[in-house]
């Protein structure tokens, strides 16, 4: 098809969208704006696949790539579109979704959080091998069209220590190569490099509040890659939930204590819950190091019902901060509102998930007040999210009417 399309949108994974014939076609590395040649590769019933082939007139919101493997390494999807722009894609890819799926009359959309976009990334996974193909050694990430290696000495969203470390040690890893793939988890934090060689130590990150906090974490467990992000995710869930020195707050797949320790420089009581051992441990030890007497750790696990456990059971939380992983929190959120907390923050790595979570608490009465995104992987079409719940008037009303009755003295 020589025939020219002008892109009108953008999809949740980084490609154009035009029309041929009434079908949506999804067009790879096409920006709105563009008008362009493409060849369909793929097609279905109700929609089309195809490669660009020539831009005949560039969007004005895209820019050249600043990486020399944008081309074929599978870890950034948007570095031709504006920075400004990408923040309003995803936002707006988000929102709407939130609109279409869940009930927003009373919601708040607020401005994107963002940071640094360049040398953000503080934590990488990159892998050794020896391309069975032709045979050569390979360090770096996967390619964005197969699982072959991209090689790379250099990479420009990875903080500066974490690329020196990279070129230091990159001769010798090609040296040792297999045809047995080795993979190596690179962690930048603030007593080191780690993951290149067996530590002496755990690996530590700060978190700068009015007194600072410091946390320690596996080699191999999980880290916000974006330290600022990071920064700025966590003072907006403490504004949101409007903390303070009478609160008992509950945070749920709370790992080391990265929401959980700040929350509780400021609440009378924090309880951290998460279901591996070793993060609990960890969590704990974080709690101890840094003088918090207020604050606990319980291992559970939040896929299942957790009816039957003392912490919550018995006690009342005025707030809730939730962070699971891709899969959510379902079985969590079903039975949330028994803890009759007022205000809820949810952080979210997929929205999907996310919003079918929104639903379950919406039926037990809790109302979408605040919804953000946060550009915690500029460059790709992953985003971070933050939305804020609220108990309902009504719903209050109606439980405090249904506790006075039940307390009601009739005299004969």
């Amino acid at each position: 098809m020589n025939t020219h399309y002008e892109i009108t949108g953008l999809s949740h994974d980084g490609r154009g969208i035009t029309h041929i014939n009434g079908k949506t076609c999804f067009v790879q590395a096409a920006l709105p704006g563009d008008t362009v040649t493409l060849k369909v590769r793929h097609e279905e019933r109700n929609f089309m696949e195809a490669d660009l082939l020539t831009i005949e007139q560039p969007s004005a919101q895209r820019v050249q790539p600043f990486c020399n493997k944008y081309d074929i390494c599978g870890g950034c999807q948007l570095q031709h579109l504006a920075v400004e722009a990408q923040h309003r894609f995803k936002a707006d890819n988000f929102f709407t979704e939130l609109k279409q799926q869940v009930n927003t009359e009373t919601c708040e959309f607020v401005e994107t959080l963002t940071a640094s976009t360049i040398g953000y990334r503080r934590r990488a996974r990159l892998a050794l091998e020896i391309d069975k193909k032709d045979k050569q050694a390979r360090f770096g990430f996967r390619r964005a069209q197969d699982s072959r290696l991209v090689d790379i000495d250099h990479c420009p969203v990875l903080t500066d220590k974490l690329n020196v470390a990279i070129a230091q040690a990159r001769p010798g890893l090609l040296a040792k190569a297999s045809r047995k793939t080795h993979e190596f988890t690179l962690v930048d934090v603030d007593n080191g490099i780690f993951g290149l060689t067996e530590p002496d130590e755990q690996p530590v990150y700060r978190i700068q509040r009015e007194t600072e906090l410091k946390l320690q974490f596996p080699q191999d467990g999980f880290i916000q890659v974006n330290a600022e992000i990071n920064q700025q995710m966590i003072q907006q869930a403490i504004d949101w939930l409007e903390l303070n020195p009478q609160h008992n707050v509950i945070d749920f797949f709370c790992g080391v204590g990265n929401f959980t320790l700040p929350m509780a420089q400021i609440a009378k009581q924090a309880l951290g819950v998460e279901g591996l051992p070793e993060l609990v441990a960890a969590a704990q030890q974080n709690a101890t190091s840094n003088q918090l007497t207020n604050c606990q750790f319980e291992k559970a696990d939040l896929f299942k019902g957790l009816e039957h456990l003392n912490w919550y059971r018995e006690q009342k939380y005025d707030r809730i901060l939730l962070d699971p992983g891709r899969l959510g929190a379902a079985e969590l959120c079903q039975h949330l509102g028994q803890l009759d907390a007022q205000k809820i923050v949810y952080v979210s790595c997929n929205a999907a998930t996310l919003i079918r979570d929104i639903k379950l608490l919406q039926k037990q009465g809790y109302q979408l007040t605040k919804a953000g995104a946060m550009d915690m992987f500029p460059h790709t079409t992953h985003l971070e999210v933050m939305v804020l719940l609220e108990k309902g008037q009504k719903v209050k009303k109606q439980k405090a009417q249904r506790l006075a009755s039940k307390k009601r003295v009739f005299k004969f």
